[in-house]
């Protein structure tokens, strides 16, 4: 079991525990991998279990210790987060700067001074260099870590300087299992369901669940095959969704679009669909949409992922949407 409790990060909290024991631990880290992995809580994980002062076997926090009392309340001395300030959308440069300050103080209680950046991504050019200066010359034996679902984003001179932790979501009976466990009172149907409209990670199908994702998305799919079957307007269907996140409706339309590709070109193997909708709601779909405006649509709606990115008017959007879905199902 690894510091995060999350077991298909067991492997990579193996490797890193390694690198521990070796005494080869770098100063700069960048863990990356898809949104909903445990990025950031394998990093903290990570934290703690290095300024524990008696690790258990696995390398993981006794979280008894005056380390770890210390880092649980939020006031370990040698400790630092540095995140998106409220009210802003990018990490700033002044940020960069009080996270060098601190990185270049002596360690108060700890071994060596640790931060963690998040999401490293969202840091300003200004920022990132400012950064890049720190994991050059890094002041002692102090480590950062860098948590980014987008890696690619970062600037290669940064990524060039960081050892990288790339973490993979679990596999799906894998994501089952855990969320089985996490909540036992969810039908089996529901699990799948969640998984799909959480792309596979257990850790978003988990908060979906907590936010009733899935009835609000079970009533947009019935309203949504209601139109396609004429017995619901466009009009009347953009009234009542003016205010959901359009680019929220593109991503589920996406995992949906894809499953009724799949039912045609399979015949309808369910494990090879994502399980956001049930067997005959893919029927009326499929019933409603032939092969070729799935992939018309489908195709459609990278351009409209593209647009709701833009000043757009939501609603005109959402309308185009409604309009071309109801025109495929009537050609």
């Amino acid at each position: 079991m690894n510091g995060a409790s999350f077991p298909w990060l067991d492997e990579a909290w193996r490797a890193i525990l390694e690198r521990r024991r070796s005494g080869r631990l770098p100063h700069g880290w960048l863990f990356t991998g898809p949104t909903g992995t445990g990025k950031l809580d394998f990093a903290r994980a990570f934290c703690q279990a290095i300024q524990c002062e008696s690790p258990q076997a696995q390398g993981v926090a006794c979280g008894q210790c005056h380390g770890c009392r210390m880092w649980l309340a939020g006031a370990h001395p040698d400790l630092m987060e540095l995140t998106i300030p409220e009210g802003k959308t990018r990490i700033l440069v002044d940020q960069i700067r009080e996270l060098r300050d601190f990185m270049s103080l002596s360690r108060s209680h700890g071994p060596c001074r640790m931060a963690i950046l998040w999401p490293a991504d969202t840091m300003t050019e200004n920022a990132a260099n400012s950064l890049l200066k720190t994991l050059e010359e890094p002041p002692g034996d102090a480590i950062l870590i860098l948590v980014s679902a987008h890696a690619s984003r970062l600037p290669a001179t940064v990524r060039s300087r960081c050892q990288q932790v790339k973490l993979a979501l679990p596999s799906r009976p894998e994501a089952r299992r855990w969320l089985t466990e996490a909540m036992p009172t969810v039908p089996a149907g529901d699990l799948d369901a969640l998984l799909a409209l959480g792309h596979g990670s257990p850790l978003r199908a988990r908060m979906l669940a907590e936010q009733e994702t899935l009835s609000q998305w079970r009533t947009q799919l019935d309203a949504l095959l209601t139109l396609l079957q004429g017995r619901k307007g466009v009009v009347e269907l953009s009234e009542q969704w003016h205010k959901l996140p359009v680019d929220v409706l593109v991503d589920r339309l996406q995992i949906l679009m894809a499953d009724g590709i799949r039912r045609h070109m399979t015949g309808g193997d369910g494990s090879l669909l994502s399980g956001m909708a049930t067997s005959k709601d893919l029927q009326v779909l499929t019933g409603q949409l032939d092969l070729a405006a799935c992939f018309r649509f489908q195709e459609r709606l990278l351009e409209w992922r593209r647009l709701s990115d833009t000043p757009i008017n939501p609603q005109v959007l959402l309308e185009d949407i409604l309009v071309t879905l109801l025109d495929l199902a009537q050609t």
